[in-house]
């Protein structure tokens, strides 16, 4: 019995352990210093509320993104994978995989475990700032 009782709790800590993610939510993106100013026509299109625009930055592009409160910049590479996001409405859209984030707050919303890898946006008198 003892022997029986031993055997199915290491069986079931083997299987915890082994369903464990080693990486977690490490993006893995390849970032090297940059800071980026948003030109004028994509400083117009993030003034509106709920306004976004791309830009050059990050890994793979950016998504600048106004949510109503405040300027955000997402990188545009997919957590954990080499696509290119897409904005669709309110959400960045992996076509690839299927999943998808919140562009007001960069968290998951189908499908995707980790959060976009977000940066720093300055606002500098009339220019918009991003870097990490």
């Amino acid at each position: 019995m003892i022997k029986n009782i031993s055997r199915i709790a290491c069986c079931v800590l083997l299987l915890l352990g082994s369903s464990c993610k080693e990486s977690g939510c490490n993006t893995g993106l390849n970032l090297t210093t940059f800071r980026t100013t948003l030109s004028p026509t994509q400083t117009s299109q993030v003034t509106a509320s709920i306004g976004w625009t791309y830009a050059e930055g990050g890994s793979c592009g950016l998504i600048v993104y106004n949510n109503g409160e405040r300027l955000l910049a997402y990188d545009r590479c997919a957590p954990n994978a080499k696509s290119q996001l897409e904005v669709d409405g309110f959400l960045a859209v992996d076509s690839q995989t299927g999943a998808k984030w919140l562009l007001l707050d960069g968290s998951p919303s189908a499908i995707a475990e980790c959060p976009l890898q977000q940066y720093q946006v300055q606002r500098v008198a009339e220019l918009i700032v991003i870097s990490n």
